[in-house]
């Protein structure tokens, strides 16, 4: 942990999901606390640091996108 990090992001910390990537599930990175977070906004709790929401990864981001455009499709139009 960082010189920022007051130990606060420990109680939002997140499990390794099964078959499925971290940012597929919902969950965010702190790059200054180096955890993954279950945590609805976008700054860490504890730190303030920007949250990441996608992969830094090139391969990895292809898969995460590919798979939130799936999403998007099988959600019906506003009805």
């Amino acid at each position: 942990m960082s010189v920022s990090c007051s130990s606060i992001c420990i109680q939002y910390k997140a499990l390794m999901p099964q078959h499925i990537g971290r940012y597929e599930s919902g969950q965010k990175r702190c790059n200054s606390c180096d955890v993954f977070l279950i945590w609805d906004g976008r700054y860490c709790p504890c730190c303030g640091d920007k949250l990441r929401l996608s992969p830094r990864s090139s391969k990895y981001k292809q898969k995460y996108l590919k798979s939130r455009s799936e999403q998007k499709e099988i959600i019906p139009n506003g009805m």
